[in-house]
């Protein structure tokens, strides 16, 4: 086995979400899920500053509103969606679909074997990795402990364990189709993250995403966020409609934990896994 060398880094072991207690309980108690979309996270940030707030949420592409040798050909490529959006921030312009800023989206953390250091030996081995509390406190909007004592209980927030990933997702999907959605709009995506900002006032970026894929592309900034979605692709709007309220896709206290404290200071993560050898 290679030193610090996963087979696939990217293969995620559990799963995170946090939450405030109210929310919490019914996600147990009766696997509640609120869907929400790119749009709302938009004005969150507008209200409330960034965090679980992100203005830029959706981006296809950026440039300077001055930059007319990179901009046109972005915009020429682009022409083809006839409800493209022109935000603009400044002497920056960022590229969105109406469409997609709708759309229903599902966040979770993916604890990903790329956190933990890789062992030198195959067998039963200890991991540990960290979780910064940047991730806790963006979902708390920074909030102190003692701020958070003052909170009623059930606006607390808390931090939910999916300690059975398949078994979720498969009854997530299952409820998903059940209520008419077909298995090929049902994405399930990791996010990427870009410096938005790498390259300057006059900088440029494509990501050279199709649509709705730009749904999983994020400014470095949110990195400690680890997030992957899910993103319905639908324009069926009988399902937009339902999933513009919490669906339930029955009790989930036998796959969860629920870790009723807040995090602030970041989270430390140790677990015993088999590690086996992937021969060359």
């Amino acid at each position: 086995m290679n030193d610090n060398c996963w087979g696939n880094p990217d293969a995620f072991s559990m799963v995170l979400r946090c939450t405030k207690m109210r929310y919490a309980r019914t996600f147990l108690n009766c696997g509640q899920i609120k869907f929400s979309t790119p749009s709302s996270w938009v004005e969150y940030e507008e209200k409330y500053g960034d965090g679980r707030g992100d203005r830029l949420e959706g981006t296809m592409a950026t440039f300077n509103i001055w930059d007319f040798e990179n901009s046109l050909p972005i915009l020429r490529k682009y022409s083809y969606y006839t409800d493209l959006l022109k935000i603009q921030n400044g002497n920056r312009i960022y590229l969105k679909r109406r469409r997609d800023m709708h759309l229903p989206c599902f966040c979770l953390y993916y604890l990903k074997n790329s956190m933990f250091i890789c062992p030198k030996e195959p067998g039963i081995q200890k991991l540990k990795t960290s979780i910064p509390y940047s991730y806790f406190r963006d979902f708390a909007d920074n909030m102190s402990p003692e701020e958070v004592q003052k909170l009623p209980e059930d606006e607390r927030p808390v931090l939910i364990v999916i300690e059975d990933y398949p078994e979720f997702k498969r009854r997530l999907v299952h409820k998903l189709i059940e209520i008419g959605l077909l298995d090929r709009e049902i994405i399930e995506t990791k996010v990427s993250y870009f410096d938005f900002d790498q390259y300057g006032e006059f900088g440029w970026w494509d990501f050279g995403q199709k649509s709705p894929m730009e749904l999983a592309v994020k400014h470095i900034r949110f990195k400690d966020q680890n997030e992957g979605r899910f993103i319905i692709n639908t324009d069926n709007q009988r399902i937009l409609q339902l999933l513009d309220k919490p669906i339930e896709i029955g009790p989930l206290d036998d796959i969860c934990i629920l870790c009723d404290h807040y995090l602030y200071d970041g989270m430390d993560i140790v677990m015993t896994a088999k590690v086996e050898q992937i021969e060359e």
